[in-house]
């Protein structure tokens, strides 16, 4: 009886239809997009919590009349995977330099104290770059991505009266939007250096250091 009964259950699974083992479907993001199958270590994976530390150049807020002293512009972010493609994040930034030029034969300088502040949604797709390109990034060492922003920046000037007309040292408070480009090399799975090009919140070009923080 035992046999037979093996017998019937191996016949059972020879004729089961295919498609009971054929490959699960591939996980997509809320875009629907395939997501790359490297599970855990895939380094946005949702729920992932990234913090950054940047430093920008070639301003875009900011004037770029003589020599500037002082700290240049900082920026910290703070990045939630909702989607393993797509983080939301938030960011705040700030500028204190001193300003040196000449006015004639004269030398002065001017001070700036700079806050800016916003939103951020970013695309990190370096297997989507492989899959439309045939390309072979390794998707767990660098980071191909794309950063949208919106906020507010707020800037204040000191200098003596004797030098406004020289330049235009008007406070200036107002809203700004950006999209940036981004490369990110990722050597081990909690730490990463990126560069980015584009319109970002302060200049249009921006590198610095991120880590892990959950998953």
């Amino acid at each position: 009886m035992k046999f037979y009964s093996l017998l019937l259950l191996v016949f059972f699974i020879s004729f089961k239809p295919k498609a009971a083992f054929s490959n699960p479907a591939p996980k997509r993001d809320f875009l629907r997009m395939n997501l790359p199958v490297i599970g855990n270590k895939w380094p946005y994976r949702s729920g992932s919590l990234w913090v950054s530390l940047q430093m920008s150049r070639a301003f875009i807020t900011y004037p770029t009349f003589g020599s500037q002293s002082g700290l240049p512009p900082l920026q910290l972010s703070i990045d939630h995977s909702f989607d393993n493609h797509w983080a939301i994040g938030v960011y705040g930034g700030f500028f204190n330099s001193t300003y040196t030029d000449n006015f004639g034969n004269e030398e002065y300088s001017a001070k700036i104290k700079a806050f800016n502040g916003g939103l951020r949604l970013t695309l990190h797709f370096s297997d989507i770059f492989n899959n439309a390109f045939a390309e072979v990034i390794n998707v767990k060492k660098w980071d191909l991505y794309s950063t949208m922003s919106a906020g507010w920046n707020n800037y204040k000037w000191q200098v003596a009266p004797i030098y406004t007309d020289t330049q235009d040292f008007t406070d200036a408070s107002f809203g700004s939007v950006g999209l940036v480009i981004g490369l990110k090399w990722i050597p081990t799975p909690k730490y990463s250096l990126f560069v980015e090009g584009g319109k970002g919140p302060v200049g249009w070009v921006s590198f610095g250091l991120a880590g892990k923080l959950i998953k």
